[in-house]
């Protein structure tokens, strides 16, 4: 007489915590290679706009480091109050003469606040903005941002025949706000009007503001 075979004993949950890994690792594995191409896309559009920035600015003899030789952002900024112009006389001049340059600027008041400041990431430019540029001792670039130009006043007429009429013009003498990263490496903050040459822009030199 044959003695009864042992009856084997089977995990009930073996089969379950395969079935159970196999779509998580399936999900890493879909999940990995589509942020590959987005990671390349955003590196490629940075150093496209990295060598747009280095024609820009090499007209104007300010040298542009590479993007993974600036460093980390300090924790802490700086919000500069500046003062454009000549504070005894104050006028509207015609857009034409808006590249002229600054005869007096000056920091009027500096205040440190707590944050730090994100990395422009647009070159979008135009007659209606102005360039920031902030400046170590050795003329490269720390910082940048575009602005609003504060000295825009847009004035409305209207025609004999009904029709509104804009024109701009731009004030001599103007207070504005600047945040710039709390860098001890930073010297001094230069300020461009941005004119359409006809094929792109170049930075016409505004005035150069001392921050140290």
């Amino acid at each position: 007489m044959k003695s009864a075979s042992p009856t084997p004993v089977i995990n009930p949950f073996g089969k379950r915590r395969f079935y159970w890994l196999l779509p998580a690792s399936l999900l890493v594995w879909c999940f990995a290679p589509a942020q590959a191409p987005a990671q390349a896309q955003t590196n490629r559009r940075e150093a496209l706009q990295q060598e747009r920035l280095k024609k820009l600015l090499s007209k104007v003899d300010v040298d542009v480091p590479e993007i993974n030789s600036r460093g980390a952002q300090p924790q802490t900024y700086r919000e500069l109050k500046i003062r454009w112009g000549d504070s005894k006389k104050s006028e509207l001049k015609p857009a034409a003469n808006a590249g002229d340059r600054i005869s007096s600027a000056a920091v009027v008041e500096d205040k440190k606040r707590s944050g730090a400041l994100p990395r422009s990431r647009s070159l979008e430019l135009s007659p209606a903005h102005i360039f920031v540029a902030a400046l170590d001792s050795s003329n490269k670039l720390r910082w940048w941002s575009i602005m609003l130009d504060p000295r825009v006043v847009r004035s409305e007429t209207q025609t004999a025949s009904g029709e509104l009429r804009s024109q701009d013009y731009y004030l001599s003498n103007v207070t504005l706000i600047v945040a710039i990263p709390d860098d001890p490496e930073i010297a001094s903050l230069r300020f461009y009007h941005p004119v359409w040459n006809g094929t792109d822009f170049d930075l016409k030199p505004l005035t150069t503001v001392p921050t140290r």
